[in-house]
């Protein structure tokens, strides 16, 4: 700013002497060639004068005048006398337009201009008493001679001139600038500067107070922004009409694995290159709302790109990444249960069909029929029991939180669950017992009976002839708990992590066909999951099993 106010004030004082100097040339040029016509009009006259009173001969008028050129011209225009130059070589001067006025008016005056010599020369004639015309000239520079003459001393002035704008002119620009450049902007009227930028700071304060207004503002959504998305648990992306990203939350990042502040300024295709995220990226830019399934760390979300549009400009995109591995799951996990119910379902039922219709049609013996019914019993048995444990593990499925809770006495429940299956036992020749204490815990009766029940009945199934199974029941740091352990056959390692799958069967690694809907462990986890109950096994290829059913202590579980 400083540089700008001493340029410009220099060169306006140059632009300044310049004129000046141009204008003094002239006025002294008009002064000088005024001066020589006066005093050469003045000097005629007198000549003129003398001449009409003496002789007019030439010798009369060399010891008259020795100054200026003076010429005597009769009436043809004949010269008659020049005090300078050689009358026979000048040729006639009557038509000359100072002889004619002269002539006519008595008096005549003319300037001729030598651009050549730079030079002006004035001529004034004057009619004497005898005719003849006396004529005194005199030579002067012209402008462009006069500014010749004058034009070193004239550069010398300008020069000094010049170097004396130059120091004022950069002294007025500091003292000009230096108020201004030590302004304190953000608190205009605390400063001491010249009136006439009042206006201004009275402007820009209150530009400041919009600005923090606006500042304020801008920072307060920012901040609830910030706290919305930081708080999601959905990831959110902002992009922008190139596809670099604008924001990322700590949701997206922990998705992507990734940091923010190496996220922020990158294209989102380095964040991730799937196809997916290529397909709702570009949608969205283009402006059209797409949605893409991506698999990403074993889990899957879903893509919601939508376009960021103003007066029908992209400006950007935002993308949304949902949390639907659950869901994912949970439909093919449906997906896989109604394919096994149906094969579950196919077996007996084609048992069935194909027993009742030997008996339709006439093909078994009368003493065969009797065991053709029995099979038949059987198989619908076994499909009545499919049926209540499907339904069962549905109902426990639909169920996030146990109502309709009571306290119930493990040992009296288990004592129930030994008696019913007594005549299994009995006829797999294993010895079933209980032991321990009455243990009171909260819970839904049904859904514990149907737990215990089925840990019991596997203990039979997988047992072996002469085998135990033994039922413990008590606390284990100050927690009650219930074991149900056999001598059985035993789970080898590799089925271990899938027992409690729905419909999974390892009977054929057990080596024997063994009745069973293969949804029984299933149903111990759900139950087991609705009462915040731990579930521990131990087991091993022809070395027995043990549950063991933790659950809470009383009074968390009440609480719960």
């Amino acid at each position: 700013m400083t540089k700008r106010i001493f340029r410009s004030i220099f060169l306006t004082s140059l632009a300044a002497l310049v004129l000046a100097s141009t204008f003094i040339i002239f006025i002294l040029y008009r002064v000088y060639k005024t001066e020589a016509i006066n005093k050469l009009e003045i000097e005629g006259a007198y000549i003129s004068h003398l001449i009409n009173q003496m002789d007019a001969s030439p010798q009369a008028l060399e010891k008259i005048y020795y100054g200026d050129r003076i010429t005597l011209i009769d009436e043809g225009g004949i010269v008659i006398y020049d005090n300078m130059t050689d009358t026979s070589t000048m040729d006639n001067h009557a038509d000359r337009p100072e002889i004619s006025q002269a002539l006519r008016e008595g008096t005549g005056k003319s300037y001729r201009h030598s651009d050549t010599l730079s030079q002006m020369t004035v001529y004034y004639a004057y009619k004497l008493n005898d005719g003849n015309i006396l004529r005194i000239s005199k030579t002067q520079s012209n402008m462009i001679g006069l500014l010749g003459d004058i034009l070193p001393i004239l550069i010398i002035i300008i020069l000094n001139i010049a170097v004396l704008s130059f120091v004022v002119s950069r002294y007025m620009a500091r003292q000009i600038t230096s108020p201004i450049n030590a302004l304190d902007l953000d608190s205009p009227f605390i400063n001491e500067i010249y009136d006439e930028l009042s206006p201004l700071l009275t402007r820009i304060e209150k530009q400041n107070k919009n600005i923090k207004n606006q500042m304020y503002e801008i920072t307060e959504k920012q901040r609830n922004f910030n706290v919305v998305t930081e708080n999601m648990r959905e990831g959110l992306i902002l992009i922008s009409a190139k596809g670099n990203i604008l924001s990322i939350n700590e949701s997206a990042s922990r998705i992507f694995r990734t940091n923010i502040d190496k996220c922020v300024g990158s294209h989102i295709l380095t964040v991730n290159r799937s196809l997916s995220m290529h397909k709702v990226f570009e949608g969205a830019i283009s402006g059209a709302d797409t949605e893409d399934l991506l698999t990403i760390n074993n889990k899957f979300y879903k893509l919601l790109g939508s376009p960021v549009t103003s007066k029908d400009q992209s400006l950007g995109a935002v993308i949304l990444l949902l949390d639907v591995t659950d869901k994912h799951r949970a439909e093919r996990s449906r997906r896989q249960f109604t394919a096994n119910v149906s094969h579950e379902l196919k077996t007996p039922l084609t048992s069935i069909l194909g027993f009742a219709e030997i008996m339709k049609d006439g093909l078994s013996r009368p003493e065969d029929m009797q065991g053709f019914a029995g099979r038949i019993h059987y198989e619908a048995s076994r499909l009545l029991t499919l049926i209540d444990d499907t339904i069962e593990l549905s109902q426990l499925d639909e169920k996030t939180k146990i109502s309709n809770q009571e306290s119930i006495d493990l040992y009296d429940l288990a004592h129930d669950i030994i008696n019913r299956l007594a005549p299994i036992a009995l006829k797999k020749e294993v010895n079933l017992s209980i032991r321990g204490d009455h243990v009171l815990v909260p819970g839904h009766r049904k859904i514990l009976e149907g737990m215990i029940y089925n840990l019991c009945d596997n203990a039979i199934k997988y047992n072996i002839t002469g085998g135990d199974a033994i039922i413990e029941i008590g606390h284990r740091d100050d927690r009650p708990f219930i074991t149900v352990s056999d001598t059985g056959i035993g789970i080898p390692k590799k089925h271990q992590s899938h027992i409690f799958e729905r419909f999974y069967r390892a009977d054929k690694s057990r080596g024997g066909e063994i009745d069973g809907t293969g949804l029984g462990l299933s149903i111990v986890k759900h139950g087991a999951m609705l009462h915040n109950i731990t579930i521990n096994m131990e087991s091993g290829e022809s070395a027995g099993t043990t549950f063991t059913l933790i659950f809470p202590p009383v009074n968390k579980a009440l609480d719960d």
